[in-house]
């Protein structure tokens, strides 16, 4: 889905529904982390539970924060984001197209279903800490 369609299926959403993501694909369903620019002009969502304060979004300022991204990002794909640990040294950063938007009674579900699109694929190696 692009952007603009997002907004525009959005429209007169519950603004106090939950917003969770699924990758079908994976099994995963997961609340989302950060909402913007995943990729060069790709809009999306980071997956995740890192911060306590940030996972829980809401469909109003979910939308909100859509709204902000400017015309450049209207008719881009919008995208899932997730971090796989690989081993102890390496992780993957995996990319997935948004599919359709649900509304569920107590969650609005961003869904991708289509599988991961491999050529955003990402490795990057794990910064050591001391």
């Amino acid at each position: 889905m692009i952007l603009s369609e997002i907004i525009e299926k959005l429209v007169g959403v519950d603004e106090t529904l939950r917003v969770n993501c699924s990758i079908s694909s994976m099994g995963l369903i997961s609340n989302v982390y950060v909402v913007g620019q995943v990729r060069p002009d790709y809009p999306g969502v980071v997956l995740g539970d890192r911060e306590p304060h940030l996972r829980e979004k809401i469909a109003g300022e979910f939308v909100k924060k859509l709204k902000t991204f400017g015309e450049r990002f209207q008719e881009n794909e919008f995208l899932l984001e997730q971090t796989i640990d690989i081993d102890k040294t390496k992780y993957e950063v995996r990319y997935f197209k948004l599919s359709d938007v649900k509304l569920e009674s107590k969650a609005l579900l961003l869904n991708a279903s289509q599988g991961e699109v491999v050529e955003f694929r990402e490795e990057h190696d794990q910064v050591e800490s001391e």
